[in-house]
């Protein structure tokens, strides 16, 4: 027995060896945390190798931890260690303007100090070796398990050769418009002298003309939009400026229409306007015209319907005789758009509409 205790020795051996069993069986649980710890962190770096862009890693500080070997690759110089958000003007780069991009520009900056959830910007990069390159920077905050901001990694993605071809994309869409407006005034020229010739009266010349003027202006639209696709808004404010803006009332969400949808709306509510200005409601003071769109149905029955009215106006008459004008608000524009016109010429006003299938149109 310990005289100091007053248990019994062998009890004290016993409690000891039970003791060293608890511990051992700690230490091997720690031992395996500690290897499953360092597969985790071999299978991250393995990954982090694998993806074919640039990763780097920050702290909740903002210093710079880790960049796989892409970053090195990409940027012909090694990763700098930053040791916070103010020091990394160590990585040079500069905007569009030449401007050079400052540290809280970053996003790497933006989303350790700041509070966003991602970060994007487009940098002109001088690598190590002095020549330069365009890069994309995406960054976002790494967040733990209870919520709380601790660290941030960044993606380096090399867009040098999207930024060549989107120039030479520019370069030819307006080399496209330059010829396109050439073709169109040698067109009009053509015309005009032809008709003149032949002794067409000035009415039917002036009314060729505007057709080609506003075909023209269409198309200019859509090359400003590079040919993908143009806003109904801008279609529709582009008509109630040309036939009166203050007596034209638009209204709409934000929808865009395909290169060929909106060639055909815009020439059709060139026709209506112009059929409003000569016979319509904008014929008179206090004629009115609403030119309004809005989604209708759901799911797969989803679509666009535009609707033009007028008010205040003469009582319209439906017209005995269709010419090319009744043809592009209705047939034409149903062809194109793969859409059903209704005309309705009631006591109150003429009321036109277009409903067309939602996936001619995209919502911006």
């Amino acid at each position: 027995m310990d005289q100091n205790t007053g248990i019994p020795i062998n009890q004290e051996i016993l409690e000891l060896q039970a003791r060293l069993a608890e511990l051992s069986e700690e230490t091997q649980r720690s031992s395996a945390y500690a290897r499953k710890s360092v597969q985790r962190l071999n299978m991250l770096e393995a990954v982090l190798e694998t993806v074919p862009v640039g990763v780097v890693l920050a702290d909740h500080a903002g210093q710079i931890i880790h960049g796989n070997s892409q970053v090195v690759e990409m940027l012909r110089h090694p990763v700098y260690n930053s040791v916070d958000v103010n020091e990394y003007d160590q990585w040079v780069s500069f905007h569009a303007d030449g401007t050079r991009v400052a540290n809280h520009e970053y996003p790497l900056s933006q989303v350790i100090v700041g509070d966003v959830e991602r970060a994007e910007l487009d940098v002109h990069y001088q690598r190590g070796d002095g020549t330069r390159f365009w890069m994309r920077i995406i960054g976002k905050p790494v967040i733990d398990n209870d919520g709380n901001k601790i660290g941030a990694a960044v993606a380096l993605l090399d867009i040098d050769e999207e930024k060549r071809l989107n120039e030479t994309q520019n370069l030819l869409i307006k080399e496209l418009n330059h010829r396109v407006k050439n073709a169109f005034s040698v067109v009009k020229s053509i015309v005009a002298q032809t008709l003149r010739r032949e002794n067409v009266s000035t009415e039917l010349r002036e009314t060729l003309d505007e057709r080609l003027n506003a075909y023209a202006a269409a198309h200019s639209r859509l090359v400003n939009m590079t040919w993908e696709k143009a806003l109904l808004s801008d279609v529709a404010e582009e008509t109630a400026g040309r036939i009166g803006a203050e007596r034209v009332r638009t209204s709409g969400p934000a929808i865009s229409l395909p290169s060929r949808e909106a060639l055909a709306t815009s020439m059709a509510f060139y026709e209506l306007g112009t059929n409003a200005v000569k016979y319509g409601a904008l014929s008179v003071p206090e004629g009115q015209v609403d030119l309004s769109w809005h989604l209708a149905g759901e799911g797969a029955d989803r679509s666009l319907s535009v609707d033009w009215i007028e008010t205040g106006g003469p009582t319209p008459a439906t017209p005995t005789r269709k010419g090319f004008g009744s043809f592009v608000i209705d047939r034409a524009l149903s062809a194109e758009t793969r859409g059903k016109v209704k005309i309705d010429y009631n006591k109150h006003g003429l009321r036109w509409n277009l409903t067309m299938p939602l996936p001619v149109v995209s919502v911006t």
